[in-house]
């Protein structure tokens, strides 16, 4: 049910006058942390016309900025040239391919002038944002994006906790194990009503807290604080992304769940401590390898590219 709430959501805005609206509000949002002709690295690939990865290259044209695209190399370390050659100020992309960025930067002290990054998706871990924050020295802003692809409803301010809802797109309820709704500022779970079609109810499968009250950014539109995801997932994975990415000394992981028990591999950087590894039934802890790796969750792009 509400994967089909979420397809009739989606094709409704992406018509070509909802994409126009959509663009106008992130160029809108954006405006607050780029100049005019900077470069802005975009870390999304453009999938179609309304994948994200287009979305937010026609927002940061809107703003005359210059949109570049990492790719179509998906290396690690095409990332970290790019990033550095282009001496990029505002970069949009994953956390966990912005988090792998710093940490490459600091072990091959690579010099990176990053003071705005843009993480797509909503909900992300807080240690992951903090991590990204700290090793970059830059702002942290944030896109929230309903279900897997580039339906926008919201954008944060960087003055106050939260995320801003798209007012014009969603009405926001919290509801609690009752099914009734909750006051400000209680937590429950997190329904979206599609005000173009009210009978469409999108469930996050998010619990969050809500504000109602203007906040100092000039925006009165409510605020999503606290958002934690509580839909079906494997909580190893979380666990494990966690215990290893917080690490600077480990790039990258994977982990396959097989039939003799856990299989896991550790892309890591040679030298560095690294932290207590749990029982596998295969266990592979290897060197990043600069000619071959990117990152495990761009490989649905393509394979890696040849040495050289």
């Amino acid at each position: 049910m509400n994967a089909a709430v979420y397809e009739k959501i989606h094709r409704l805005e992406t018509t070509p006058e909802a994409m126009e609206r959509t663009v106008a509000y992130i160029a809108g949002n954006l405006r607050d942390l780029v100049y005019a002709n900077e470069h802005v690295l975009i870390c999304y690939p453009k999938l179609g016309e309304a994948s994200f990865g287009a979305i937010m290259e026609r927002a940061v044209a809107a703003c005359s900025c210059i949109p570049v695209f990492w790719g179509p190399d998906y290396r690690w370390k095409t990332l970290l040239r790019q990033a550095f050659s282009l001496h990029t100020q505002t970069i949009i992309g994953p956390p966990l391919v912005v988090l792998g960025l710093m940490k490459m930067a600091k072990a091959t002290a690579t010099p990176l002038y990053i003071h705005n990054v843009l993480l797509g998706g909503y909900p992300y871990a807080s240690w992951m944002v903090e991590g990204i924050k700290k090793g970059l020295d830059c702002r942290i802003w944030g896109c929230y994006c309903v279900g897997p692809d580039s339906v926008v409803a919201g954008f944060t301010c960087n003055r106050e906790a939260g995320m801003h809802l798209r007012d014009d797109l969603f009405e926001v309820s919290i509801v609690g194990d009752d099914g009734k709704l909750l006051p400000d500022p209680q937590r429950g779970r997190l329904y979206l009503k599609y005000r173009k079609d009210p009978s469409l109810v999108y469930d996050t499968e998010e619990s969050a807290k809500m504000l109602h009250q203007p906040c100092s950014c000039g925006c009165d539109a409510p605020r999503i604080l606290e958002t934690l995801y509580v839909g079906e997932d494997d909580p190893t994975k979380k666990i494990l992304e966690e215990r290893f990415l917080a690490w600077s000394s480990i790039l990258d992981y994977r982990v396959e769940k097989t039939e003799s028990g856990l299989a896991l591999e550790l892309v890591v950087f040679p030298g560095e401590s690294l932290p207590v590894i749990p029982n596998c039934a295969k266990l592979t802890i290897r060197p990043w390898k600069p000619d071959e790796d990117m990152p495990f969750c761009m490989t649905y792009l393509q394979k890696p590219a040849e040495k050289g």
